[in-house]
């Protein structure tokens, strides 16, 4: 797509084939100008169609479609490179080279110093791109190939963005496939907003059970699924939110692209959010104080042990989907991402192994029965 933000430098429709069929070759070389300060550019590579040998000879795939959303099917099998190198001015290092498959987008940045001077001179900066089809089977594919390079006088602004990168933005952008990403942030707004009802009626049945008398299996059983029905769901649906808006190729960054002001400084740890995330611990962590242990006139060392290895990795548990997004949080959501880093690393391994201790253990019980049998 072309706008005031970005145009086409420029678009190829070619058939390749990794063994020549019909003339047709490997390999195809296109040369395109950008004029961005500091050049900064993204190219796709489409494999839209494919066909095969047959009886009736070689025949080109089907025409790319007018607009490339309206593909059916993605060939996933089809493994391409990319050598992108400047020829103006002449680039002193090695070639950019770049392996993939299927449909990718690929965004560059230069930030030398050669091309500082090109550009301030009033000139642009000129590249050549071979794209390689790899393979070896006998089929002609068809690639479509375009360049955008950025349009937009805002650009030095959302480069020197402090919590996006901005050449992963623009692909993450041009990856989303219709607006999916975006809609499952919108459900995950959805989502949290039931779970405070959800969390409300569970308050309510716990403190009946608990009027009742002493607590029984149903009190347990109300305990046990208001932890997987709504504490586990209502973490992972925070953890989705915050990494998918507020990462360096999240959705804010994305609006960047649009509108520059989104690129200032945002915390995802702001007053609002810390009370959401400390209700949430708090409401995830208050199954330990509900469910005790039965009540013994005497403990053994053996039991105590036991008792506190139960808390704890009942504890990390309970808290895993949040301690597991901290480890995969960036430096920008994190204000200290080494520290929180460490402190998170060690309850989501003792959660993780508690998860596979409880998953394990009945699978080797079954397994030792059955060798019994």
């Amino acid at each position: 797509c072309t706008g005031p933000l970005w145009n086409i430098s420029s678009w190829q429709d070619v058939v390749l084939s990794a063994t020549n069929l019909g003339g047709h070759s490997s390999t195809h070389s296109f040369q395109f100008s950008t004029a961005s300060r500091p050049p900064t550019f993204l190219i796709v590579i489409d494999p839209v169609s494919w066909s095969e040998t047959s009886n009736q000879g070689l025949a080109d795939p089907a025409v790319a479609p007018a607009d490339l959303a309206e593909q059916q099917t993605e060939l996933k099998a089809v493994r391409w490179s990319l050598e992108v190198v400047r020829t103006k001015p002449p680039q002193t290092g090695p070639a950019l080279r770049h392996f993939h498959s299927s449909q990718e987008a690929l965004t560059f940045e230069d930030l030398s110093s050669e091309t500082h001077d090109a550009l301030a001179a009033g000139g642009r900066i000129e590249w050549r791109a071979t794209l390689m089809h790899r393979g070896t089977s006998k089929r002609l594919v068809r690639y479509v190939a375009f360049v955008e390079d950025v349009a937009s006088l805002q650009v030095g602004k959302v480069h020197v963005s402090p919590q996006c990168a901005f050449g992963r933005s623009w692909k993450a952008f041009n990856m989303l496939h219709q607006g999916h990403s975006h809609r499952a942030l919108s459900w995950c707004r959805f989502l949290l907003g039931i779970f405070l009802l959800v969390g409300a009626f569970a308050v309510y049945f716990v403190r009946s059970e608990l009027r009742k008398g002493p607590p029984g299996y149903r009190f347990h059983l109300i305990v046990t699924a208001k932890f997987v029905f709504q504490d586990v769901p209502q973490q992972v649906c925070i953890v989705l939110y915050i990494l998918g808006w507020y990462e360096a190729a999240g959705l804010r960054c994305q609006l960047c692209l649009f509108r520059p002001h989104h690129c200032s400084a945002e915390q995802a740890f702001h007053l609002a959010n810390l009370i959401a995330f400390f209700c949430t611990l708090m409401s995830s962590v208050a199954n330990q104080l509900l469910i005790r242990p039965v009540f013994k006139r005497t403990y053994t060392e053996d039991d105590l042990c036991i008792q506190y290895t139960i808390r704890i990795g009942g504890t990390c548990v309970s808290v895993l989907p949040l301690t597991t997004g901290l480890c995969l949080a960036s430096r920008s959501i994190l204000p200290a991402p080494g520290f929180l880093h460490l402190v998170a690393a060690v309850p989501c391994g003792i959660g993780w192994l508690a998860v596979l201790g409880l998953i394990c253990v009945p699978a080797m019980l079954c397994c030792d029965e059955d060798c019994g049998d």
